[in-house]
């Protein structure tokens, strides 16, 4: 499905207009319907082609975080579009096409793991792990529509909320996806002892726990008082088809 592009850098669609195209109704609850992506093998190549010529300087900060965010789920789709049916992305290179493949995005040959620690991470917005879909059941819900620069506040607080929804407190336990285990430290600076002191936790499951208390209001008494402990739930790295 991906082709290479050979010509002089393009700023990228400023809305990703292509990257919607391809989701619309394809893209329901977080779930993907790559049997229709693999059926329209052009779906992506537009998108990919402007994400591959993009020039990155004179991007607004939110505008490169838009394109990051957006590039790193289109290149993902693309990829398991490309080689569905499989049940799990770790089924390709050997379980780590995030750091075997790489694209050319803005010019450069990146890889996925390029993109996520090297270009979003440093940024210092944690919710971009609720943005960021490595097509896996465990991963946070895949929004239907791309990112944008002029609504990207409001929409990572969006896709913080549907994933900080799928935390469970039950029974002196708070249950966490393990990615706040894996990329704990990221949450420390906004959302550790800082933000709410929560007794008995510290480091890592306190800033964790504190991103679900700000995203889920109706747990955010609950989690506050303390009392409990922090567990991080096995990954399901179940295809997230439909």
């Amino acid at each position: 499905m991906w082709f290479a592009w050979i010509g002089v850098a393009l700023a990228v669609d400023a809305g990703h207009a292509g990257l919607q195209r391809a989701l619309d109704g394809r893209v329901v609850a977080g779930r993907v319907d790559y049997a229709a992506l693999k059926a329209a093998p052009q779906a992506l190549d537009g998108y990919l082609a402007d994400v591959a010529a993009a020039s990155l300087p004179g991007m607004s900060a939110a505008e490169k975080k838009a394109f990051y965010v957006n590039a790193y789920n289109a290149l993902t789709l693309d990829l398991v579009a490309d080689n569905y049916p499989l049940a799990s992305i770790r089924d390709l290179d050997g379980g780590k096409p995030w750091s075997a493949r790489r694209f050319k995005v803005a010019g450069r040959d990146l890889t996925l793991d390029d993109i996520e620690h090297k270009e979003l991470r440093p940024l210092g917005d944690p919710r971009i792990h609720a943005a960021i879909n490595c097509a896996a059941v465990g991963c946070p819900p895949l929004a239907p529509k791309v990112f944008t620069a002029a609504n990207l506040d409001a929409q990572l607080d969006v896709a913080a909320r549907a994933w900080a929804a799928t935390a469970a407190l039950k029974d002196g336990v708070l249950t966490l996806n393990a990615i706040f285990d894996w990329f704990g430290d990221d949450f420390v600076p906004t959302y550790g002892a800082r933000r709410f002191d929560i007794p008995g936790l510290d480091g890592k499951a306190e800033a964790a726990a504190n991103f679900v208390a700000a995203y889920a209001p109706d747990k955010a008494e609950a989690l506050k008082k303390g009392g409990y402990t922090v567990k991080y739930a096995a990954y399901d790295w179940a295809l997230n088809r439909k």
